[in-house]
């Protein structure tokens, strides 16, 4: 028997310049009415607007046990469909249907108050999932043991670290005996331990009949703990099924796509080299999913040279919200003698990147011996979510404003004698 039934599922957002009217409490009914079936359809958008479709005919069924992992470019739809069977936002269209109790892990934070503590934060979540106050006391212990938080639970929930908030959001949610769980990419943050104890987690509990809903560019950790997955691109469901089939088309298109796109400005391989592989390492060298803000970590590069004396030079591009933060680059080109395969590792500073989300485009110019240049590109290499990991005895987080967040020493000089500024 299916827990999860989405039926015609779409989503629409009307876009566009139109000004600005005050929406009257009369104006619900209506709505509300456009959405019968029996209902003519609703007028023309106005001048300057136009109707965008974040889904549209999207359906599937998910039985108990399942975790199905959604993929997709960015702008896909996979945290619009995410929101819509949360019920954090209703469908244009289309029907969802759920059984049992819903528990999902959107956004880091959502459902706690900073300034409480944790205890009362696992109580305050658990009522908004509606369970009762006795239930929670029965699970409390469970809750507070996979979180490691016994310390701090009279903490105020402001001094935690991002690790920490994360580890008590997704104990409070898999606790609660949810028959559904819907995750975004919010399980990408943390140390490698813990997400390794997350996903060990949810495999147990989908063998007694947990459904989960994975969404990740993780495209490892898609494979390694999902038995199902749907590539999502434009609204609209291109490929369900084997996690291996779907991820291989999957990742064979955006590459493709790339190469095509941008041909003139480069592509991933050509006759003298071959862009291979962008990774990000912890401070370690062990291959991380996401990156501490206050730790350093590596971005490698691995490639391939096909001649002899080949010149390479490697480029990070950083982005933020689409914008251009700063670029990394090797000052002078390092020469390769042949058919061999390198690698080129840049480390990152602590202290350097915010709470946010990046991306990252890598370059290599190559030189042939003739002294010709080209350039491999790899587009949106990587996306990741920075987190602060530091714990809770550091000191309440620095208020952010910005899509970076160095830290500098301040200096303090006492002016004697000084005349007034």
């Amino acid at each position: 028997m299916d827990n999860l039934f989405v039926d015609d599922l779409g989503k629409r957002f009307r876009i566009g310049t139109a000004p600005d009217k005050p929406f009257r409490p009369s104006q619900w009914l209506n709505v509300l009415r456009r959405r019968k079936p029996d209902e003519p359809k609703a007028e023309e958008p106005a001048d300057g607007v136009r109707d965008l479709w974040a889904l549209r005919n999207v359906s599937f069924r998910v039985q108990p046990g399942t975790v199905l992992g959604v993929i997709g470019a960015n702008g896909a739809g996979k945290s619009t469909l995410m929101k819509v069977l949360a019920r954090v936002t209703l469908p244009s269209e289309g029907r969802v249907v759920g059984v049992g109790r819903l528990v999902s892990l959107l956004e880091l934070g959502a459902g706690f108050d900073p300034d409480l503590s944790a205890r009362e934060n696992i109580f305050l979540n658990a009522a908004i999932n509606g369970v009762p106050r006795a239930d929670v006391e029965r699970r409390f212990d469970a809750i507070v043991e996979f979180a490691e938080v016994e310390q701090f639970l009279s903490t105020s929930l402001k001094h935690f670290s991002t690790g920490m908030y994360l580890r008590l959001a997704f104990s409070v949610a898999v606790n609660l005996e949810p028959r559904i769980l819907i995750a975004d990419e919010i399980l990408a943050v943390g140390d490698a331990g813990f997400q390794e104890r997350c996903l060990q987690r949810v495999q147990a509990d989908a063998q007694q009949g947990l459904t989960v809903l994975f969404v990740s560019h993780d495209m490892e950790a898609i494979v390694k703990v999902c038995n199902r997955v749907i590539w999502l691109d434009k609204g609209k469901v291109v490929k369900d099924g084997l996690p291996e089939d779907v991820v291989a088309d999957y990742q064979r298109t955006m590459w493709a796509h790339a190469d095509a796109a941008r041909s003139e400005r480069g592509s991933l391989s050509n006759e003298i080299a071959e862009l291979m592989s962008v990774r990000l390492l912890s401070n370690t060298l062990q291959e991380i999913g996401v990156p501490p803000t206050d730790e350093s970590f590596f971005i490698r590069v691995r490639f391939r040279t096909f001649q002899r004396r080949v010149r390479t030079r490697c480029a990070v591009d950083f982005y933020a919200k689409r914008v251009l933060l700063f670029r990394v680059s090797e000052v002078q080109k390092k020469e390769h003698m042949g058919d061999e395969t390198y690698e080129a590792a840049v480390r990152v500073p602590a202290s350097l990147l915010a709470e946010t989300n990046y991306s990252l485009t890598v370059s290599i110019t190559v030189e042939n011996v003739k002294g010709r240049e080209y350039t491999l590109v790899s587009y949106n290499a990587l996306s990741f979510l920075a987190y602060r990991s530091k714990a809770v005895d550091d000191g309440p987080k620095d208020e952010q404003a910005g899509l970076l967040a160095p830290k500098f020493d301040w200096k303090y000089y006492r002016l004697r004698n000084a005349p007034h500024a």
